[in-house]
Parts: C-alpha cells; sequence; structure tokens
C-alpha cells in the first residue's frame, strides 16, 4: 500500500510539472483565456486597454498560482503518507485523507479519456505522456486505496483497536442504559407498593376505631 501510494504521489508530481508545461506551450490559449477573465471581471474592462503586459501577467500569474496550490497538495500528501509510514498518531487520519484523493485519482482516470486537447501548439505525443502518468496515478492509488481496506491495515493504522474500544464503549453505555432503566422500574414498582400499603392500613384503623368505640357503648350499658 505504502509503495503503491508513493508511486502514485511521484507520478502526481510529474503530471503536475507536465500540466504547466502544456500551459506554457499553449501560449494563444493561455493568452485568450486571461483576456476572458479580464472581461468578465465585475467592473469590466475594454478590450482596448487590455495590454499585452498586462494579460501575460495574468496569464503566467494564474499558472503560478495553480502550480502552487498544486504543489502544497502533493506536500501535503507526502507529509501524510510519511506519518503512515511512521505508524504515528496520524496514521489513520492519513490513510483515510489518502483514501478519499485515492477516489479522485481513479476518477480522473474516466476524465482523461473524455478530454479533448485544447489548441495546436503543444505536441501530440506530449499529451499522450501526460494521459499515460495519470492513468498509472489512478491505478496505483486505486490499488493502494483496496489495500488500504483490509483488517491487516486497519490494525497497522491503530483504526481496528479504536473501533473496538468504541464498540466496547457503546456496549458499556447499552448496559447502563439497561440498568438505570430497570432501577427506574423498580423503583416504581416500590412506589406502588407503598401507596398500596398506605391504602390498606387505613381501612384497619377504622376498622379498629369502630371496633374501638363499639366497645366503649358497651361498657357504658
Amino acid at each position: 500500500m505504502l509503495w503503491l501510494w508513493l508511486g502514485a504521489l511521484c507520478g502526481e508530481a510529474v503530471h503536475q510539472v507536465l500540466n504547466v508545461v502544456l500551459t506554457l506551450l499553449n501560449h494563444d490559449v493561455l493568452m485568450s483565456q486571461a483576456k476572458e477573465m479580464a472581461k468578465s471581471a465585475p467592473a469590466g474592462v475594454d478590450e482596448a486597454q487590455l495590454s499585452d503586459a498586462f494579460l501575460r501577467t495574468a496569464a503566467y500569474g494564474s499558472v503560478a498560482l495553480s502550480a502552487a496550490i498544486s504543489l502544497a497538495i502533493i506536500v501535503l500528501l507526502a507529509f501524510l503518507l510519511r506519518s503512515l509510514a511512521n505508524r504515528s498518531k496520524r496514521a489513520g487520519t492519513s490513510r483515510r485523507v489518502w483514501f478519499a484523493f485515492s477516489l479522485y485519482f481513479g476518477f480522473r482516470i474516466l476524465l482523461t479519456f473524455m478530454v479533448t486537447p485544447a489548441g495546436a501548439d503543444v505536441p501530440d505525443w506530449l499529451f499522450a505522456a501526460d494521459g499515460m502518468v495519470q492513468i498509472l496515478v489512478g491505478v496505483a492509488a486505486v490499488l493502494g486505496l483496496i489495500f488500504s481496506v483490509r483488517a491487516e491495515t486497519l490494525d497497522y493504522t491503530g483504526e481496528l483497536e479504536q473501533m473496538r474500544e468504541l464498540e466496547k464503549e457503546l456496549e458499556q453505555a447499552q448496559r447502563e442504559k439497561k440498568r438505570a432503566e430497570e432501577e427506574r422500574m423498580r423503583s416504581k414498582g416500590d412506589q406502588r407498593g407503598n401507596r398500596d400499603g398506605g391504602k390498606r392500613e387505613r381501612p384497619d384503623r377504622t376498622n379498629r376505631a369502630d371496633r374501638a368505640s363499639r366497645n366503649d357503648r358497651e361498657d357504658k350499658r
């Protein structure tokens, strides 16, 4: 699992480099996209006011921002993979995050076959190489995902022990709840018994008082 995800991480880094190269080589499409973004701004910009320097800066700035975000994600995945390899306290969280990214990498394989290259300034072999890298990344990530849900892996990350402790806590909570209900029913039964006993004592007291009054009257006679 770790080696598969490591291969997927290295392949993703290669894909991001190829993606930046493809974007920079496809200069016309990049500039047209920057011009459309400037036109769709809230303030609205006339095409005559858009200089080549401004469009070039906006285009390369967007590429740099996208590359920075991709690099941050790769660094995060590398950090999580390292914590998973070292079996740290964050191993379970790292496995779950990698599980989610593996699903994304697997789904991206379908998009690779559906997307058509935009522009003609980039050689076809470069698009094909990038597509093959994405497919390899997706396959490695999905295989790692399959191995990550096995009981051995969950025991390795400590999640299996956490699930067992959670089950014990739930069973203990259920037993305490059942015990509380039994005590509540027992207390209700005791209260009913006390009320019934009080009702029986009252007629007995009345009968004794009647007998005492009759005896007094007979003694007077």
